[in-house]
């Protein structure tokens, strides 16, 4: 019956799966925050090119941007064609084209270069979010995005700390943190094995009626982009935030936030708490409630302390906002149709992070200045979770599937 069914593995995964699918998930990431510290070193050995100072930050924006315009093709393909081998050849791909720069020195050769990272991440994150759904149950799943969430934090300092004394040797050996994908892959090779579904060639049928269905993607990717405008204003934007209430100094600043950003470890745990007991829409309404709390209160701080206090309870909120909606969607859509649903799902997410700055640069711009962004940005998320309350208790689910 199991295999009639089409939603078990073949073979069933264990830790190992689990663990490389954690650490796999930290690749996207790590794209962005490994050039973070880089970019004024980068900026200054490529001062001679015209216009460096615009061209080197799209090399840490250029594969996000990537991931929000190719996460649809990704995921149709991981449907169509199987996850395990485009998944090894993406894992390879973004080790490659990722230590590329270290070989060359032309600037626009690096941007190039980080057009085919994000061309490889997009197929990397679609895939590990569609593999925690085909090799787990609800229970083990939540276990290991919760894992996913915890190592996020610990990778992504270390990753920023390596990143930072590489750049500090030679500016291009910055790009040798992209070699973390190489035992990444080898693992990959050695426990991956494709989960057996329907429309890849899979040898099973599918589900009466299984039809992809768009109603259930608008809604998550509406909910997505909303909650990740949100989850990025304080990642982006906290540092002019904490300037605005009279925090010159960059060193203090990044003490701060760094400090806050502790609090994602136990919201990663809350999540996993609260889904053990609560639906997907209750944990989203709770994650938008802390995370509008947070902003919002960060807006109206009159003081350094109140906005410290008020970023860490944001921080909390964006501990369980990532897990929070892969576990949400995950049980939303069948296994034929996770790697589009999951393709939707993610350039929904990346999309926002290119919107969020641009939404608070046009509120603050209208109605006077940083804070009101956050406290007016704050309290819409305040309102949604409300609302996603309200309509959890009216309507039924877009689509009712879940794992047996």
């Amino acid at each position: 019956m199991e295999r009639e069914s089409g939603i078990r593995p073949q073979r069933r995964a264990g830790a190992m799966q689990g663990i490389t699918l954690a650490f796999a998930g930290f690749l996207p990431i790590l794209s962005i925050l490994s050039l973070a510290p880089a970019v004024p070193t980068l900026i200054a050995h490529f001062r001679d090119v015209p216009n460096a100072g615009l061209i080197v930050p799209l090399l840490v924006t250029t594969p996000g941007l990537m991931v929000a315009l190719l996460s649809p093709i990704a995921g149709f393909i991981a449907d169509r064609f199987g996850r395990r081998r485009p998944i090894l050849l993406a894992t390879f791909f973004y080790a490659f084209a990722g230590a590329a720069p270290v070989v060359f020195g032309d600037l626009w050769a690096v941007l190039v270069s980080r057009v085919f990272v994000g061309l490889a991440e997009t197929f990397v994150l679609v895939i590990v979010n569609a593999l925690f759904a085909d090799y787990y149950d609800d229970r083990q799943r939540r276990t290991w995005i919760t894992v996913q969430g915890l190592l996020g934090p610990l990778l992504g300092a270390a990753s920023i700390a390596s990143a930072g004394a590489l750049a500090g040797i030679q500016w291009s050996y910055v790009f040798l943190v992209y070699l973390l994908a190489a035992p990444i892959f080898l693992a990959m090779l050695l426990c991956f094995f494709e989960p057996e579904r329907t429309q890849h060639g899979g040898g099973t049928t599918a589900r009466a009626g299984s039809a992809f269905s768009w109603g259930t993607a608008a809604a998550y990717c509406s909910v997505t982009i909303f909650a990740s405008i949100i989850y990025y204003v304080f990642t982006v934007n906290g540092g002019l935030a904490f300037q605005a209430i009279g925090v010159a100094s960059p060193a203090k600043i990044g003490a701060i936030m760094g400090a806050a950003g502790l609090a994602v470890l136990p919201g990663a745990l809350l999540f996993n708490l609260l889904s053990r007991r609560w639906p997907g829409e209750r944990v989203i309404a709770t994650f938008l409630l802390l995370l509008g709390i947070g902003t919002g209160g960060m807006g109206l701080s009159t003081n350094v302390e109140m906005m410290t206090v008020f970023a860490f309870v944001q921080q909390f909120g964006a501990g369980m906002t990532v897990a929070g909606l892969i576990f949400w969607v995950s049980r939303l859509l069948p296994p034929q149709h996770r790697g589009r649903g999951f393709g939707l799902w993610t350039s929904a997410f990346f999309a926002a992070q290119f919107i969020s700055p641009a939404i608070v640069g046009i509120i603050g711009g209208a109605a006077g200045g940083i804070l009101v962004a956050f406290a007016v940005l704050g309290g819409l998320s305040i309102l949604m979770s409300g609302v996603i309350l309200m309509l959890a208790h009216r309507l039924p689910p877009p689509l009712a599937f879940e794992h047996a």
